[in-house]
């Protein structure tokens, strides 16, 4: 895998590139000035690994890739809005080991979506929203997460595709996220779903 590293702390940045290498992987760029690092004149990495200081400056990623990981403080609200609102593909808290790094950004570069180190806090906040939910938004949400569209949860459900996307919209906002790919995971943190349990079952 091909790696550019992009560190405000440029002491942290080498021992981040070095233990990347150590692994096998290939660190094409390393830098302190993310402006150097998407200027579009090195070689095209695989995945970014960024101080979170840097994701103003993402550029478009039309196709999703190269990937992008985050590395930023515990409290850095900035950093974990760009996870759930899949600027990144995923965040590691520095408070994290180098290990659990680099087995974060393997697991993003083989198309998961990872937060490690995320403050506790935050799941706490999300429970008033997960009582707030009704047991028709419950069951809109369990089709979502099974991958059905629109107009197949109105068939299912009895009701127009309308009331189906009022019902969606209810729930991504009680859940604090925007898009449907980001439900899955918020229910989850949410203890709402159990996510492998309803895909296994759904239509994926």
């Amino acid at each position: 895998m091909r790696l550019a590293i992009c560190e405000e702390n440029w002491l942290f940045a080498s021992v981040v590139a070095a233990a990347f290498e150590l692994q096998g992987h290939e660190v094409v760029t390393t830098t302190d000035d993310p402006r150097q690092l998407f200027d579009g004149t090195g070689r095209r990495p695989d995945l970014y690994v960024l101080d979170s200081s840097a994701v103003t400056e993402l550029p478009h990623r039309g196709d999703r890739t190269p990937y992008v990981v985050l590395l930023t403080d515990p409290q850095d609200e900035q950093a974990w809005d760009a996870f759930d609102t899949g600027t990144a593909d995923g965040v590691v808290s520095k408070t994290c080991s180098l290990r659990t790094l680099l087995e974060a950004t393997e697991s993003v570069a083989n198309g998961h979506h990872i937060a490690a180190g995320r403050p506790a806090a935050d799941r706490r906040k999300q429970q008033p929203v997960v009582d707030a939910l009704t047991a028709r938004e419950l069951e809109v949400l369990h089709l979502v997460v099974q991958g059905y569209n629109t107009e197949q949860m109105a068939r299912i459900l009895g009701v127009s595709r309308h009331t189906i996307r009022t019902h969606v919209q209810q729930v991504l906002r009680k859940l604090g996220v925007h898009g449907r790919g980001k439900l899955a995971r918020a229910a989850a943190d949410a203890g709402l779903v159990d996510v492998q349990e309803l895909i296994e079952g759904g239509r994926r």
